[in-house]
């Protein structure tokens, strides 16, 4: 090389340098965006704490500030508990800041923005009249990022209402450096109080083992999370050997939104059942991708880890779709095909029961529950056989592991959720798949179109989220089992060629009862329109409450392992492929009936979504 073409060279690659160090960059890179690594640094344990890339939610008390000038701290409303939209975390009454007018502001310090947020959630009350609000970035003379009108929202209401932000600036630093947020308040009508904000950013540095769920304890206490860091991360040589037989359930998931793990990582998550043939299984709802070095999210989840059961040597890890495929083995054309995302998993540790026959006779039992309860399809509307497992032991009793479809009514109909103007029976218009299957179990109530907007304006909004969630009874193991669920995506419409409409379109119907939720309102101020698949969608699937088991009871048996049909019925000594009994359950040989009555019996309520951290959406 030339001592001029060495000049040039030089020259060019100070320039490159220069234009890398300011963040300008040239073609489809935009400007002060950071360059990622193509291939990441080879991890070999997943970190407590990385970068997720999915949008997660952030709600920030109005009193965590650092610094305020003008704003005084109150008592709140007494009914106001907006921090708690699914009544299940016992939020008591809160304290707020008023005075929020006059230039007087709140500075609110390192807060994780991500890569950009589009709005802030403001919950505000406002008597009469209006007021506006200035959002800056960093400090008091930092730059408007956003402004925003409150109108009244009526005398002691409270509403969540959105303050638009330009995301382009609404961000960490370019080394992901956390940013200041100043909310200052420059109307004049003092009278507004300020109760929390909120907002969606993706690309926040999470700590993994906080966002698997939320599952405060109640009389029991839920499932303990096992933490995820720490452990080795998956790699392609956990996947099935190529010699594996796999089930007709595996393999069925990929990703379909930024930031979800790759396909692969989904299935190296499987477990072998009894006749060899490789199954999906229980997985957290959030990993580590070592293609990116970048937490990943899996979009769905399926409850508790099994793991945490204390009776896990006796049910192991479950094989989603087991009783599918043996049922398509034995009848092919009376086959039942569930899909992946709705299998949920239930760990009720140390539940205190009573003897039946005698209530001074005290036990503990062990359960692990394993339920298909889809939300978000037509399928639950028509189809009442979903498969279930329920394995466990009661103190100083035999084990039980038990594997078949559960009944949950008659097929070809559901009904409405259990409350005031509603509880029809509905014929759903699809035909069942399998059409025979038999009829048993109590029902599958599920929200529909026309429970919505029956009664009167005030009759339609005081039971709006009675009216929204699924409620599912059947009998198994002795015991009746319900299983209730907060917030489906889909609710049963008639109209619809589909039999389903998406609950979160409900927010952008101003006549829909719907709308006016808190659910709603934070829908609305998201930014974006959210859509049913959307992690921003409250409608996930993701809110179990209530579900509880009544009792366990089993008969003498002349054996520990019978076999049954695909329906739990018919039981034998030695299967029968002749009449399908080929399902092996295992049961105590010496009976015992153990009943539970009232808040000794619930799961406590638990939000697999960890209130909108891990990336989880419907379908769910």
């Amino acid at each position: 090389m030339t001592k001029n073409k060495i000049s040039k060279f030089l020259l060019y690659a100070a320039i490159a340098l220069v234009f890398s160090l300011s963040g300008i960059t040239h073609g489809k890179i935009s400007i002060f965006e950071p360059l990622q690594p193509s291939v990441a640094a080879i991890t070999s344990t997943i970190p407590s704490t990385a970068k997720a890339p999915w949008p997660i939610f952030q709600r920030v008390d109005a009193l965590s500030f650092a610094s305020r000038v003008g704003l005084q701290t109150v008592w709140g409303g007494y009914n106001e508990r907006s921090e708690d939209p699914f009544s299940f975390l016992g939020v008591g009454q809160s304290q707020e800041l008023t005075k929020a007018a006059n230039g007087n502001y709140a500075i609110y310090n390192n807060l994780d923005l991500g890569s950009g947020v589009e709005a802030l959630m403001l919950r505000v009350s406002l008597d009469s009249g209006t007021n506006s609000v200035e959002v800056r970035l960093d400090s008091l003379n930092g730059p408007v990022i956003g402004t925003c009108t409150i109108n009244n929202t009526g005398l002691q209401i409270y509403r969540t209402v959105p303050c638009p932000l330009n995301s382009n600036l609404a961000k960490n630093t370019l080394n992901n450096d956390t940013r200041n947020l100043v909310i200052k308040f420059t109307g004049s009508n003092s009278n507004m109080r300020f109760n929390w904000f909120a907002f969606w950013a993706k690309d926040t540095v999470q700590k993994i083992d906080d966002i698997q769920k939320i599952q405060p304890n109640r009389v029991n206490k839920g499932a303990p999370v096992i933490p995820i860091s720490g452990r080795p991360v998956r790699t392609q040589n956990l996947l099935p050997a190529s010699s594996d037989t796999l089930a007709r359930s595996y393999g069925l998931w990929s990703p379909a939104k930024t930031g979800e793990c790759p396909k692969w990582m989904h299935d190296t998550y499987w477990t072998k059942a009894e006749d060899g043939k490789v199954y999906p299984t229980w997985h957290p709802p959030v990993d580590f991708n070592p293609e990116t070095n970048m937490y990943c999210t899996y979009g769905h989840e399926h409850g508790d880890d099994p793991r945490s059961s204390e009776v896990f040597n006796i049910v192991g890890m479950p094989a989603f779709g087991y009783v599918s495929e043996q049922q398509e083995v034995n009848s092919p054309s009376h086959a039942r095909h569930e899909d992946h995302f709705g299998h949920k998993v239930l760990v009720a540790n140390n539940w205190y029961m009573y003897n039946a026959k005698n209530t001074s006779l005290k036990t503990t039992c062990d359960v692990t529950i394993k339920l298909h309860m889809g939300s978000h399809s037509p399928d639950a509307l028509t189809n009442t056989a979903h498969e279930m497992f329920v394995g466990g032991k009661c103190d100083g009793e035999e084990p039980f592991n038990l594997k078949h479809f559960a009944l949950f009514g008659k097929a070809g109909q559901f009904k409405e959720p259990e409350t005031s103007l509603c509880s029809l029976f509905v014929v759903a218009g699809i035909s069942p798949n399998p059409i025979d299957q038999p009829l048993d179990g109590v029902h599958r109530a599920i929200p529909t179109k026309e429970c919505f907007v029956r009664g009167t304006q005030k009759e339609q909004l005081a039971g709006v989220f009675d009216r929204s969630r699924e409620f599912w009874l059947t009998g198994f193991a002795g015991g009746s089992f319900y299983f209730n669920l907060k917030n489906p995506s889909r609710f049963f419409d008639s109209s619809s060629a589909t039999k389903i409409s998406r609950t979160v379109d409900t927010c952008y119907n101003s006549s829909h009862p719907m709308s006016k939720s808190l659910l709603c309102q934070e829908v609305l101020a998201a930014g974006s329109k959210v859509t049913w698949d959307d992690p921003r969608s409250p409608f996930r699937g993701t809110l179990n409450s209530n579900s509880h088991f009544s009792a366990l009871a089993f008969g003498n048996s002349p054996n520990s392992v019978i076999y049954t049909d695909a329906y739990g019925k018919n039981a034998k000594t030695s299967p029968d492929s002749s009449q399908g009994i080929t399902f092996k359950q295992i049961v105590p040989v010496k009976a015992f009936h153990y009943k539970v009555d009232g808040h000794a019996s619930l799961i406590p309520a638990g939000d697999y979504s960890a209130y909108g951290k891990n990336g989880v959406r419907a379908p769910n």
